[in-house]
């Protein structure tokens, strides 16, 4: 349990972190965008955020985190918002190449198929080996969410709708709102089907 002098001493350490977290979102946020840009992968929006004070010691006591800069691993947070469900994988493929991944967290393929819901990949990560400037960030863990935009307005309404108060929905209506994930779903597989058709197209002209 956290004491008040536990929760001081975080928030001296937390305050004396906040310009390595910016310079560590600053980095990875360069690396990432020159990739897709070199892989010539179009994207919706890439946006970060580091974690508010209050919600990362509500984390420490749910984990109950001995090491929290270490245990918790989304202090730092980057989501990739990207047009289609192949740009998913391929910036994926792009971040395990380009970081050190400590966990990957597939919420699209590893999920049973009856459930549409949250869907996403997520990722661990630290910074390779880089050049002096960067060492004081190497250390520092950081997650990269990548969805498209389909499981990013799910995400968002969903969570507004339901995760953020499981009592929101009446259970009768527990149905059509699984019913409408599974819509998000099937608009995001025929976006991959019209651009795989329309490639074809002008690749046979």
């Amino acid at each position: 349990m956290l004491n008040q002098d536990d929760i001081v001493q975080l928030r001296n350490e937390y305050d004396s972190k906040i310009e390595l977290f910016k310079q560590l979102i600053k980095t990875v946020k360069f690396c990432i965008s020159q990739e897709i840009q070199n892989h010539k992968i179009k994207y919706h929006s890439l946006i970060y955020r580091i974690k508010p004070f209050d919600s990362f010691v509500e984390k420490i006591r749910r984990k109950d985190a001995k090491e929290p800069f270490q245990e918790i691993m989304d202090v730092v947070g980057l989501r990739i918002v990207c047009l289609f469900h192949s740009n998913v994988k391929d910036i994926g493929t792009i971040v395990e190449k380009n970081f050190e991944v400590i966990e990957k967290d597939d919420k699209i393929d590893d999920v049973d198929v009856n459930i549409f819901g949250y869907m996403s990949l997520h990722y661990k990560a630290k910074l390779k080996d880089v050049s002096s400037d960067y060492k004081d960030i190497k250390g520092i863990p950081f997650e990269i969410q990548i969805r498209t935009i389909a499981q990013d307005a799910w995400a968002s309404i969903s969570h507004y709708l339901d995760y953020k108060n499981e009592s929101a929905i009446p259970i009768h209506l527990k149905r059509d709102f699984h019913a409408l994930s599974g819509l998000f779903y099937v608009a995001d597989t025929h976006f991959e089907i019209l651009l795989q058709e329309v490639t074809k197209h002008y690749l046979s002209k």
